[in-house]
């Protein structure tokens, strides 16, 4: 239905959806006197009415009925990957009106339409995608850890599409290795934690090179040792469902900043709140919307100039963290299960992750009493 619209994460729909449930509906209540529910796709489908124009919203679509959004390593999983990687370059006329930027949904209903046997069922309306990925030293425990992840399909695994870095190929059966030249770290950051900027914005980089991230809303950065509920997270992180952000940023969101999400406010413990580089995006568990990280591949080298600290030194997070708030991107908050953050247990369903379980058997433990 052209008529309808599913709200992309940072879309103008979802700026304004979001801005007239956050701001509009306090400030202004008189405009929204006819709206019944305060719901994400009621005000949708408001706004596509009543502020045609000027909110970019069409109405929400219905769910489609009798589908199934294929499921990672499954055959038409496998087909739509070689389609989206491989058979739109060597093959285009196949493909035609899509592109690599579109969504794997569009690539699944395309296949469904000219081969049901591998793809049995259209995909379900998704409206929130993750695009993910891990450094993996392959001599380490975390090659085992990566293994029994991928074995489970669970972690980064449940992502929609997924990657791992290395500076070798790590040969995990259906995983893409992206090689980078080192994935070594040498320096201490001034707080004693590990200064592994330049590995990471290698890694970043062959992100980008890779550009399948193009094709979702988020894209996620975890390490080995965490454990990742990615339904959760996904259910968390959908348009209508967006937590509140109990530490609002003062700073005013240019069009096209996007958006990333901190999870450590370690600076309560000292009365503090917004500022001076809090709350934090521990990087256990990086992400950041498609728009926000394209942003970041535009102006790198400018961050690293403007960096107060030389960006050599300072840890991958907090240098991602510092250049998105330079920015402006927009800012959301979820707390997470991390002990390097206050920890919190892994039977506790209100945290998406937890942190650090360094082997399997540790990492199993936490995940089966975190999906129980």
């Amino acid at each position: 239905d052209d008529e309808c619209e599913v709200v992309m994460q940072d879309s103008p729909c979802h700026v304004a959806v979001s801005w007239a449930l956050n701001t509009g509906l306090h400030e202004h209540p008189e405009w929204y006197a006819s709206l019944k529910e305060h719901s994400f796709q009621a005000m949708q489908k408001f706004l596509s009415i009543h502020a045609k124009g000027t909110a970019q919203c069409k109405k929400p679509c219905k769910p489609i009925e009798d589908c199934e959004t294929a499921k990672a390593g499954s055959e038409c999983w496998r087909h739509i990957e070689w389609s989206r990687t491989e058979g739109i370059q060597k093959h285009p006329e196949w493909y035609s009106g899509l592109s690599l930027s579109d969504p794997m949904v569009k690539f699944q209903d395309h296949i469904h339409k000219d081969n049901k046997t591998v793809c049995p069922k259209r995909a379900c309306t998704v409206a929130t995608s993750f695009f993910c990925w891990a450094v993996v030293r392959k001599t380490s425990y975390e090659y085992e850890l990566m293994k029994t992840q991928l074995r489970l399909q669970a972690g980064i695994f449940a992502c929609d599409e997924f990657a791992l870095i290395s500076d070798t190929e790590l040969n995990m059966d259906g995983v893409k290795t992206l090689v980078i030249p080192s994935i070594e770290v040498t320096g201490i950051t001034n707080q004693g934690t590990s200064a592994n900027t330049p590995v990471f914005v290698n890694a970043w980089r062959a992100i980008q090179a890779d550009g399948r991230y193009k094709a979702h809303d988020w894209v996620l950065k975890a390490d080995p040792d965490t454990v990742l509920v990615m339904d959760r997270l996904r259910t968390r992180l959908s348009p209508w469902n967006l937590p509140s952000n109990p530490y609002p940023s003062p700073v005013e969101v240019p069009p096209n900043a996007g958006t990333w999400v901190t999870n450590c406010d370690k600076m309560t413990m000292w009365g503090a709140g917004w500022g001076n580089g809090w709350p934090m995006m521990y990087g256990s568990l990086e992400i950041v919307s498609r728009v926000a990280l394209d942003n970041y591949f535009v102006n790198e080298e400018k961050c690293k100039r403007d960096s107060i600290v030389p960006w050599m030194q300072m840890g991958e997070d907090a240098f991602m963290g510092v250049c998105l708030r330079d920015l402006r991107a927009a800012e959301l908050f979820l707390k997470q299960g991390d002990g390097t953050c206050g920890g919190g247990d892994c039977s506790d369903h209100s945290f998406q992750a937890y942190h650090p379980y360094k082997d399997p058997a540790a990492w199993l433990t936490c995940w089966n009493k975190a999906t129980r």
